[in-house]
């Protein structure tokens, strides 16, 4: 599940997708991340903090993830 929003003056986008979580990693430095959410000591899901000018990337993000 990825799911983007907007915030006050930036987006947020929360991924549970590891494809996604790696891309963001690599390629996305300027995302900072706002949360990170475990069940049982696993990683399961990631809250970042996007950037106003980022949004269109956060949007095809979250696209990829819904294939």
């Amino acid at each position: 599940m990825t799911e983007v929003w907007k915030m006050d003056n930036d987006y947020c986008l929360y991924t549970e997708n590891r494809d996604i979580m790696k891309r963001i990693r690599r390629y996305y430095t300027d995302f900072e991340i706002m949360a990170e959410y475990f069940k049982f000591d696993k990683l399961i899901g990631i809250q970042y903090k996007v950037p106003i000018k980022r949004k269109r990337s956060a949007f095809r993000l979250a696209k990829v993830a819904q294939f």
